[in-house]
């Protein structure tokens, strides 16, 4: 009986317009780009655009939602995190990957780069108790400061690196964003001794 190989040909069209997009916004704002503009560069009619995508905005959230999720891919695999080494490897891997996308990246960070930040790290918040307790300590306010603070300082290297010409390789970049992100773990082991973040406080001078 002959094997029916599955068609590819809606993968490949979709990723021909996610391309062409990714190019136009190196350079573009996404509302002065037109569906007629991607549809004649990828080389594929309206009608097939609409049967994939409602509108640009539609095909502009597929992409991000695509390295929002293998950006989880990559972080899911390796929680929880036990200690250094490992949170040096999952940096290490996320950089690496954003430099094999970079272009998707620029593209995301430079239309709605808050967007795309809050996407990552909200998909990846800690969702079980334990590991809120072992990485930010037990009480919740401070567990929600200490994880903004590791976003926002996480979103800011980044964003500093990708503008600056990416002077860093992906090892050194992930070498940097771990020295800093250090000092949270040597807090969340302090805070059994009632020296780390969750003593901090507003009543001290």
């Amino acid at each position: 009986m002959p094997k029916f190989l599955p068609d590819r040909r809606p993968q490949k069209t979709k990723r021909a317009l996610k391309n062409v997009l990714v190019d136009l916004l190196q350079t573009r704002d996404l509302q002065t780009i037109s569906i007629k503009e991607i549809t004649d560069l990828a080389d594929i009619s309206r009608g097939t655009f609409y049967l994939h995508f409602d509108d640009i905005f539609a095909l502009y959230q597929s992409i991000e939602f695509d390295v929002i999720e293998n950006i989880t891919q990559i972080i899911q695999t390796k929680v929880p995190i036990q200690d250094e080494d490992e949170l040096d490897k999952i940096i290490g891997s996320i950089f690496e990957y954003l430099t094999d996308h970079i272009k998707e990246c620029d593209a995301l960070l430079r239309t709605d780069s808050a967007s795309f930040l809050s996407g990552v790290f909200e998909r990846n918040r800690p969702r079980v108790s334990e590991t809120w307790e072992a990485s930010y300590g037990s009480k919740e306010h401070m567990q929600a400061y200490s994880y903004i603070f590791l976003s926002h300082g996480f979103a800011g290297v980044l964003k500093h690196w990708i503008a600056f010409g990416k002077l860093e390789t992906p090892r050194q970049i992930a070498g940097i964003v771990k020295r800093l992100l250090s000092y949270m773990f040597l807090d969340a082991a302090q805070n059994q001794s009632g020296l780390g973040i969750e003593n901090i406080s507003g009543n001290q001078p």
